[in-house]
């Protein structure tokens, strides 16, 4: 015989003390009893062989408390060897380390507490090698893959947003150096786990970084922290400003998250509270689904689990207990219970109900007031928030309706995505945003290829979103036809006032030779106008201001020690490339 868990067995000083509370109950009533009357008047009072009863109906129940205690320590009886093969997967880890992680909304801060989830993970691993990409406004490999998951804790527990060079949320970035650690010729499959708050900042598209993964078979699985209203970013002695004065509020993008998972056949998930599901995503998703390279085989012992033994009796004797004369309460609220459960559905739902109904007769206005009242109940409802968002829809309120979708996204299966997407694309198609549109219907189309609607909707935003580019290259195109006939005219005006100053100089006699002008004056030549930066274009980075050849000033003697005593141990700084200053528009 052998237990699981034998510190379950500690339970078994409850069994005393429940047997305490019998003793008592029992010698309270025979006191109220002996006060209520005589001796001889209770024997025709109290029916006969009710002591036995609650007797017997006290030893079955401390009976099957003590088998409960044996089926929680979890016995196990009988063995056999079998032989074991140990799979891992290959796990990057990127964690956004900007400034609006230190957010305290979620206690104690963002940051730390995502820390905290990510060392409950390293617990779950079985054999699976894990690096870690820190990332703002750059990303670097703080990590490498490894199995040694205490330097792994060594390398996380130096992230602090002073840490890192830049500011910002480059989520293209966290995904290339992420798909970067990974070993091409591996045989394992691999997955990369972003962890960010805030809305991408970089100058690269983080859903073609989503597109390289998925080519690479690298599934991506996103988690956003903090809600989508955002939050103050935290500063020094208060909270980070923009160039107008503003308090900035730092807003998470759930759209574009979720479209970077569902691209690559990962999962998008919201945490608002701290809990980030780090679990769930690896024992359903990473665990559950990908195969891994084979790490270790061997045989070992396997115990058979025989709990199912004392919890089969436990259960029985409670069964028991309750059968005997006079436990008529148990019996009671059985039937009340199983009443409450057979109740139609409309009686259950309350206002949702009403909001649905007032939905369907037209009136969006007590449908958006039903559904906010029944969004108390159950807040992180997608069927709600995904209600919700159809009545805002609905009233025309297509930012607020953009609003619910994008909450809802998170917590909803893969039936609701997709309609959550395609409502989506709706929502910024009235908003004019039409690439923004296309790409919601794309993400709508994968999971769920058979959708004519979005299909038809793809095929009118794209053509409408054609159309809307040829306009501006023609207008473009006019402006330059504009600007050079203004030029050639220019030039013509300039040409015609020399040659009539050649004329005059002709008739004039001349004493001499002229001399040559030493500062001729020349006429700035017209801008070409406002003309829109091309796509894809990149600013120049501006050269160094150091004269070449400039030698570099000789340190003091003595100095070279001091500055060792004063460095940190900071295990992957070694790692970090080296950044020049460079200017960044959100650097939360």
């Amino acid at each position: 015989m052998n237990f699981a868990r034998v510190e379950m067995l500690f339970l078994f000083w409850g069994v005393p003390l429940l047997l305490l509370a019998y003793l008592y109950g029992w010698r309270k009533r025979r006191m109220i009893l002996e006060r209520f009357a005589d001796r001889r008047a209770l024997a025709g009072l109290v029916p006969p062989g009710i002591d036995g009863r609650r007797r017997l109906r006290a030893a079955l129940v401390l009976a099957a408390a003590v088998l409960l205690v044996l089926a929680l320590a979890g016995p196990q009886y009988g063995y056999q060897w079998q032989t074991v093969t140990r799979h891992g997967v290959d796990l990057v880890i990127a964690l956004d380390c900007s400034r609006s992680m230190l957010a305290q909304d979620i206690q104690p801060s963002r940051l730390a507490r995502a820390k905290r989830e990510i060392v409950d993970l390293l617990a779950m691993l079985q054999g699976d090698r894990v690096g870690l990409v820190a990332f703002s406004g750059t990303a670097f490999l703080q990590c490498p893959l490894t199995i040694d998951y205490s330097a792994f804790d060594l390398f996380l527990n130096v992230l602090t947003p002073e840490y890192l060079p830049l500011g910002g949320t480059d989520l293209t970035a966290a995904v290339q150096t992420s798909l970067a650690a990974f070993n091409p010729q591996g045989t394992a499959d691999k997955a990369i786990i972003v962890i960010t708050d805030g809305e991408h900042t970089g100058r690269g598209d983080p859903e073609a970084a989503a597109q390289a993964a998925q080519t690479a078979g690298v599934k991506l699985f996103c988690i956003g922290v903090g809600s989508a209203e955002g939050v103050p970013v935290p500063t020094g002695g208060g909270f980070q400003k923009d160039a107008q004065g503003q308090i900035v509020m730092s807003r998470l993008d759930e759209a574009l998250l979720t479209r970077m998972a569902v691209a690559t056949g990962g999962t998008y998930v919201r945490s608002v509270a701290g809990d980030l599901d780090l679990d769930a995503i690896y024992r359903e998703h990473i665990r559950g689904q990908m195969a891994g390279v084979t790490e270790e085989e061997g045989r070992r012992q396997v115990w058979a689990d025989r709990y199912q033994w004392p919890l089969g009796l436990a259960i029985f004797l409670l069964m028991g207990a309750l059968a005997l004369p006079g436990a008529k309460a148990p019996k009671t609220l059985a039937v009340i219970a199983l009443a409450l459960l057979t109740l139609p559905a409309p009686l259950q739902a309350g206002p949702l109900q009403e909001g649905y109904e007032a939905y369907q007769n037209g009136a969006y206005d007590r449908a958006v007031e039903k559904f906010l009242q029944g969004q108390l109940d159950d807040p992180d409802n997608p069927q709600v928030l995904y209600n919700l968002g159809n009545a805002y829809y609905k009233k025309g309120d297509y930012a607020a309706a953009q609003n619910q979708y994008s909450q809802a996204l998170s917590k909803a299966d893969e039936a609701l995505k997709a309609q959550l997407l395609y409502n989506l694309g709706n929502s910024a198609f009235r908003q004019g945003a039409l690439e923004e549109a296309v790409k919601n219907y794309k993400a709508a189309l994968q999971l769920a290829p058979d959708d004519s609607q979005a299909k038809e909707n793809l095929a009118f935003v794209e053509e409408q979103l054609k159309q809307q580019q040829e306009q501006k290259q023609q207008q473009q195109q006019q402006q330059q036809e504009q600007q050079d006939q203004k030029d050639q005219q220019q030039k013509q005006e300039s040409s015609d006032s020399s040659g009539q100053s050649s004329q005059e100089e002709e008739k004039q006699p001349t004493a001499g030779p002229t001399p040559p002008n030493q500062n001729p004056e020349r006429q700035p030549t017209p801008s070409g106008g406002d003309r829109p930066p091309e796509q894809g274009a990149q600013e120049e980075q501006p050269a160094s201001q150091s004269r070449p050849g400039a030698e570099k000033p000789v340190p003091p003697p003595g100095a070279a020690e001091q500055m060792l005593n004063r460095l940190k141990d900071e295990p992957g700084r070694a790692l970090m490339p080296r950044y020049e200053k460079q200017p960044v528009e959100k650097d939360w």
